[in-house]
């Protein structure tokens, strides 16, 4: 700051000249700075308007209007000073001395405001739409320069630095008006996974909340430790209400439905050995050579002249042949 004070203060003789004011010069330049100030104030409304059909309301048009109204008022400003007798150029030379210090010294600041211009440029998001932003789960409700408000599910109000935010990965979940869901369903290993199919797309069916367009499907997931898996997608409305609400109806539909087709939802089992099985009473008591048939080792005779001569290695011996024959 002294520095910025000294630069000031060696401008100061440049900036100003020595010619005496009359009232008609503070006239003018009122009559100016007053002209400026309503010229720029209808500038940044009209640009507002005309940016807020565009593109929508929100901090790409307050940004907009806000930066055209400043340039008015200091256009505006700088010629009221010139008919002070005023010289600009060094005045602004030394105010931009100062402002690249401020800038140095205000980099957080300044890292989130092109960080919110960023946003409001590819626009990932806005007012309205269900985000999950740096780990935060909410909807947007305000988009400043500096931060991003969002109002998470559980009521509480969140404000994430901009910066942050265009750095991180950024999930829209009503950025499309229907999104998908999945749930997993394990049923016992005795069950007809036929008849489990059926009885999950039927419970399907009886839920208003899930979309018949996309369809939803039903497929087999795989062996679980003590169950078969079957993973139901299924559609429904993008909000986080409807998510909820269609899983919690699905659930309680596939839980009816099996128990109407009697088919048992699998649980962890444990199974205990009683002990009473001797280990000599395996194989009925018999110990006797171990060879089991195994493709293309154990092969008949007559399929082994009918396949024909086999190539070998140079230099090997038929293990067949006898010497001299």
């Amino acid at each position: 700051m002294r520095w910025f004070a000294g630069v000031l203060a060696q401008t100061d003789s440049e900036a100003l000249l020595h010619d005496p004011l009359t009232h008609t010069d503070w006239i003018k330049a009122g009559i100016v700075l007053v002209c400026t100030v309503v010229l720029a104030v209808t500038v940044s409304k009209l640009l507002r308007r005309a940016v807020s059909r565009g593109i929508g309301h929100g901090f790409a048009s307050i940004l907009t209007s806000r930066f055209s109204g400043y340039a008015v008022f200091i256009i505006g400003l700088s010629y009221a000073l010139t008919v002070l007798g005023v010289r600009v150029g060094p005045l602004l030379g030394a105010l931009g001395l100062g402002g690249l210090v401020l800038a140095l010294a205000l980099q957080g600041v300044v890292g989130n405001f092109v960080s919110s211009v960023i946003l409001q440029t590819r626009r990932p998001y806005t007012v309205g739409d269900t985000v999950e932003l740096d780990g935060h789960l909410g909807v947007v409700e305000d988009i400043d320069s500096r931060t991003t408000q969002i109002r998470g599910l559980d009521g509480t109000h969140i404000r994430i630095p901009n910066a942050n935010v265009a750095g991180a990965t950024i999930v829209n979940l009503t950025r499309e008006p229907v999104r998908r869901s999945s749930l997993v369903v394990g049923v016992a290993y005795e069950t007809d996974l036929q008849q489990a199919t059926d009885a999950i797309y039927a419970a399907v069916e009886r839920v208003p909340r899930v979309l018949a367009e996309p369809a939803p499907a039903v497929n087999l997931e795989g062996f679980g430790d003590s169950s078969i898996g079957f993973n139901v997608l299924y559609w429904h409305d993008s909000d986080v209400p409807t998510e909820l609400a269609a899983r919690h109806d699905l659930i309680l539909a596939i839980h009816r439905e099996f128990a109407a087709c009697s088919i048992t939802i699998a649980f962890p089992q444990v199974t205990v050995w009683s002990g009473q099985q001797r280990p000599d009473q395996l194989y009925r008591g018999e110990v006797s050579e171990v060879r089991a048939p195994y493709p293309g080792l154990d092969q008949p005779e007559d399929e082994r002249e009918r396949r024909g001569p086999q190539w070998r290695l140079p230099g090997l011996r038929n293990p067949d042949r006898r010497s001299g024959s």
